[in-house]
């Protein structure tokens, strides 16, 4: 066994006698489960006497992200600094945000707005499923995520809408770390939208994303991209902002269309606790049959403003609650001219990732 020496420290200096002239003295480790509650895992410095005192600065990296929402933390580095006595109880181990091997993860997630008549009430119900694969290496990953979902109606009263709408796709996105600084996400996703009554051409569409992303400083990334969406409403968007983590416990998400604060309120063996309030942009467009007899496209937009709380575990998954408030709602067809202007509402969602 080796023998750990360490240096004395000001808050270690206490009157336990005379430890001679020697200011470096041989001390025996105490074992961690009488220094760590909880078993509480050891860093690589105190786990490895022969990492006790390196000869420089020492960095570890985090891992490429499985989804976008992780991207600007899988691109920092941080300092392995040594801890001070009061930092040991108050620091925590970084969670990874993807496993090893293919599968990264598989989710369910619904969705309840609430609504009738005119005003419609809506009921989404959907999943999917993430497989990831070297592109060429780890950390350059192919990610492929098929995905399924229902959304049932409730209305409208004045104009005929389906009372089940469906979506079905396939998410092909790459992401590559070009540089200590840059980094970029490229995704296409080829699906089918419709009430699956008279599927034709316009059931499937494309749609894609372009993101490229700079580390300005530790805690600043900017994001510069392009959101192409393929709706009736809207087919282009940019995706533009700044993420900025001034410690591991917060994080704002100053991002068009998507923007978000989070905080951290607790944590624990390999997981995490966050509450956050976000923006969002929501609805679609499908295909379905209308009631002259002939296809037609159903457009559902709305804006969502929300607050919740999500359980962040290690490999990237989590689960997560939030409500919100719904304004701006508009139901509309392509080649029909009437158009229904809803009233605001709330809305629930509710889902967890392995």
């Amino acid at each position: 066994m080796h023998e750990a020496r360490a240096q004395m420290q000001p808050w270690a200096q206490r009157d336990f006698g005379k430890f001679g002239n020697d200011s470096f003295q041989p001390i025996q480790r105490i074992p961690p489960t009488e220094v760590f509650p909880n078993n509480y895992p050891l860093s690589q410095f105190e786990s490895n006497p022969a990492l006790s005192n390196p000869d420089g600065p020492a960095y570890r990296l985090a891992e490429n992200p499985p989804e976008l929402s992780t991207l600007s933390d899988d691109v920092e580095k941080q300092d392995a600094l040594f801890l001070t006595e009061d930092e040991v109880f108050t620091s925590r181990p970084k969670l990874s945000p993807a496993k090893n091997g293919i599968l990264q993860s598989l989710t369910i997630q619904s969705t309840w707005i609430a609504g009738s008549g005119d005003n419609i009430g809506m009921t989404e119900v959907s999943g999917s499923a993430t497989l990831g694969f070297p592109a060429p290496t780890r950390e350059s990953p192919l990610l492929l995520t098929p995905g399924y979902g229902m959304y049932f109606l409730v209305g409208p009263d004045s104009i005929q809408a389906p009372a089940t709408l469906y979506q079905a796709y396939l998410t092909t996105r790459w992401m590559s770390q070009l540089s200590p600084k840059w980094g970029t996400v490229l995704s296409v996703t080829p699906g089918v939208y419709s009430d699956f009554k008279r599927t034709d051409g316009d059931a499937f569409r494309v749609s894609g994303m372009a993101l490229l992303s700079y580390q300005w400083t530790d805690t600043v990334q900017f994001l510069l991209g392009v959101v192409y969406l393929n709706r009736e409403d809207y087919s282009v968007l940019p995706a533009v902002g700044l993420i900025w983590t001034p410690d591991d416990d917060h994080r704002l998400e100053l991002t068009f269309p998507r923007p978000r604060y989070m905080q951290l309120f607790n944590y624990g063996d390999g997981h995490e606790d966050w509450w956050y309030v976000s923006g969002e942009f929501g609805g679609g467009t499908w295909s379905v049959e209308h009631p002259i007899g002939q296809n037609d496209d159903l457009t559902l937009s709305d804006y969502r403003v929300l607050i919740g709380m999500e359980r962040k575990s290690d490999g990237g998954g989590k689960s997560f609650v939030e409500i919100g408030y719904v304004f701006g709602r508009k139901l509309e067809y392509k080649y029909d001219p009437a158009t229904l202007d809803m009233s605001d509402t709330i809305m629930l969602r509710s889902g967890w990732w392995y």
